[in-house]
């Protein structure tokens, strides 16, 4: 298997092709993750993520993605959710694109904390299934695989 790093790309303004979602890849009581839609295009396909987490989810999801501009910080590191896709025989790290991140603080119950990333993976697979692996531990989402079915390519 060849490893590579899909990298934050946009897609292509026009042509793109739904060809999956949505569906809920995870729920628990403080977080829901989708995968939105796969857009299929003919040199790849779109990934559009929501996650949304409340209460303490969602303040160590704010904790996670501050700004890092304090170098006596000794708590500061940053993270965000991990994507990993394989199609065929490649597999790799996603870069996010069109970071939509919204949150709010009103009282502890009423935290929350959203985001809409997008990921470019520029392949279609011949097989039409690809595997995404998706996690963000640092906030108590363990990593989950899905293996999701698209079929051949609609917009080739």
């Amino acid at each position: 298997m060849r490893r590579r790093r899909w990298p934050a790309a946009a897609p292509p303004a026009t042509g793109g092709v739904v060809v999956y979602g949505p569906v809920e890849l995870a729920t628990t009581r403080d977080l829901t993750l989708r995968l939105a839609e796969v857009v299929a295009h003919p040199a790849g396909l779109e990934l559009r993520i929501e996650l949304t987490a409340t209460g303490r989810t969602a303040d160590r999801a704010r904790h996670e993605t501050r700004p890092l501009d304090d170098p006596d910080d000794p708590s500061a590191r940053w993270s965000y959710l991990a994507v990993h896709v394989r199609v065929d025989d490649v597999v790799g790290e996603a870069d996010p694109s069109h970071l939509q991140s919204t949150s709010r603080v009103a009282t502890t119950e009423a935290s929350e904390y959203h985001t809409e990333p997008r990921y470019w993976v520029g392949a279609y697979p011949e097989s039409g299934v690809i595997t995404l692996t998706v996690g963000w531990p640092e906030i108590g989402l363990h990593a989950r695989t899905d293996v999701i079915r698209l079929g051949p390519n609609p917009a080739r």
